[in-house]
């Protein structure tokens, strides 16, 4: 479908928002632009903060926050933690309103499932809600300024606000979807989907809901969500279930889960004829024939999230600005977006003191941390964070590269989690490999990678590929694993090596039946993890994969 000339009426609308957003926002962007200048000075205040405002509680007088004056002296003073260490400061924090962790108490908690165990719940602060609210109106400004995509409406998926409450009563949940819910009645306006709608508890009534309501609006020309597999997801059902969904537009009726009753959108026979049309035309609605008008798709696009976004192309209008919405996770925001066009993203230098050690460093056990300023562009590095909402030198396990500087300060993007790595024989086979080489070899063969995971199995000293895809036969899943086989060789020496010595076995590919890949995401979501954030973990361990992917096999 061609791309539309913008109408005299949209061109203004976007002229009036992009000179609101400059004069509301502005400030907030030079300041940050400004910091960037000088990291090392920006990083060393901001501990000196954070020691001070928290010197007074449990956590700061344990780790003698009084006599910290630099970060050596911090790094000394306080070991690498992750949430278990701290969990017992924010559970009795939570039951008692004592200062464990931070002298301002907790008013919310970011609920994460964590890769095992029980769930994490990281503490935010009335300030750390701010900041959050903060960088989202810089993400705006970054979005007005090098964007179309406030000419119409924005389709935004967002978390629950509130998924339940700890012991002493506070919620916790998704801050998106809390600060969704909080925005002024103008700014509401200009959202097509209810903030009620990530409360829908069926999983599978919850997008229905969404498709309605995104088929029934054509002026979209924004769509923001974390993750893209939950527009592919989304725009699946839409094509298993077109016709029940024109309907729903058509009467204005959301049939199935009582609790979408209220939400109903109002009945548009007008709509749903026009979208019929193509339908009967075409035989498909892809969201180029939804929203014509989409300028710009705000998303993860690093780690595995660009195999989701491949899917996405061809369904897209032309000339999409597909932006990356930043390195963002339950525990902190990392980065902003400060260039749409580029997608440079830099790190909340004011908001989170960082430290880093090199990513090969870390893996053969050496911790040489370094701190901001130290980063070499294009070298990938482990995070560890210390926030003012009470994390401190916190492990993130996630790998990060560094893609270039903005004045000082260097520019990060996700690579994948530091959990996405195996080793059978000491080959360390990176998720990023994996993603790379399956992506490669199916488009070279043909094969519609719809879904896949490769599991590492120890017993068998080799890796299993589960794939969904079209139509396969035996012959076909040899290719693909001599090929597969060979591109990890390529892309990994010691894979290589332990191959030729025959350490590890032959890769084997097993085909997996339709909708496999959509239970096992429904799985981990019943599970805890949150629908919006979602990701795939395409490289595990077999022992620790709790999902039967053999069930689902497609038969010999």
């Amino acid at each position: 479908m061609r791309s539309h000339r913008p109408a005299p009426r949209t061109t203004l609308a976007n002229a009036i928002v992009r000179a609101a957003v400059r004069f509301a926002y502005g400030r907030s962007y030079r300041a940050l632009l400004d910091a960037t200048k000088d990291p090392r000075a920006v990083q060393a205040d901001l501990l000196r903060r954070i020691v001070a405002a928290n010197a007074d509680t449990d956590f700061g007088r344990e780790h003698g926050f009084t006599r910290v004056r630099t970060v050596a002296d911090f790094r000394a003073a306080v070991p690498v933690q992750d949430y278990e260490a701290l969990r017992p400061h924010v559970e009795h924090q939570e039951r008692s309103g004592d200062r464990c962790l931070t002298a301002d108490p907790p008013v919310y908690y970011h609920r994460t499932s964590g890769t095992l165990g029980k769930p994490k719940d990281i503490p935010v602060t009335a300030a750390g809600l701010r900041r959050i609210k903060d960088n989202q109106r810089l993400l705006t400004h970054t979005l007005a300024l090098g964007t179309r995509a406030f000419e119409g409406k924005v389709f935004g998926i967002t978390g629950q606000a509130v998924e339940g409450r700890m012991a002493g009563g506070t919620a916790y949940g998704s801050a998106s979807g809390l600060l969704y819910k909080e925005h002024s009645r103008l700014v509401r306006r200009r959202y097509v989907l209810p903030a009620e709608t990530a409360d829908i508890d069926d999983y599978e009534g919850r997008y229905f809901v969404m498709a309605v309501y995104g088929l029934a609006e054509p002026a979209v020309s924004c769509v923001g969500t974390a993750n893209p597999s939950t527009l592919v997801r989304l725009q699946t059902l839409i094509q298993e279930r077109t016709e029940a969904l024109l309907r729903a537009v058509h009467d204005g009726a959301l049939p199935g889960s009582p609790s979408s009753g209220s939400m109903s959108p109002a009945p548009n026979p007008a709509r749903a004829a026009v979208l019929a049309r193509v339908l009967a035309a075409k035989g498909i609605l892809t969201y180029a024939d939804i929203w014509p008008n989409l300028r710009a798709v705000v998303t993860w696009t690093g780690g595995s999230c660009k195999i989701p976004l491949a899917r996405l192309a061809g369904s897209l209008p032309p000339g999409v600005a597909v932006v990356e919405l930043g390195y963002l996770a339950s525990e902190f925001q990392g980065t902003v977006n400060l260039d749409a066009g580029k997608n440079l993203c830099v790190p909340t230098l004011c908001d989170t003191l960082f430290e880093f050690v090199e990513r090969d460093s870390r893996e053969t056990g050496r911790d040489d941390f370094l701190s901001l300023h130290e980063l070499v562009e294009g070298r990938e590095y482990y995070v560890f964070v210390t926030t003012l909402d009470g994390l401190y030198r916190y492990d993130m396990n996630d790998i990060v590269r560094v893609t270039g500087r903005l004045n000082g300060t260097p520019c990060l993007e996700f690579v994948q989690k530091g959990k996405g790595v195996t080793s059978i024989t000491g080959e360390k086979l990176y998720e990023g490999q994996v993603v790379d080489a399956v992506m490669a070899t199916a488009a070279r063969l043909g094969v519609a990678a719809e879904f896949f995971v490769m599991l590492a199995d120890e017993e068998a000293s080799g890796y299993t590929l589960f794939i969904e895809s079209g139509p396969s036969t035996p012959a076909a899943g040899v290719e693909l694993a001599d090929a597969l086989d060979r591109g990890l060789r390529e892309t990994n020496v010691e894979y290589e090596a332990k191959r030729d010595s025959g350490r590890l076995a032959p890769v084997r590919v097993q085909w997996l039946a339709p909708g496999a890949g959509a239970a096992y995401r429904a799985e981990r979501v019943a599970q805890g993890q949150r629908d919006a954030q979602f990701k795939y973990l395409h490289l595990q361990y077999a022992r620790e994969c709790a999902f039967d992917f053999a069930a689902r096999q497609v038969p010999d």
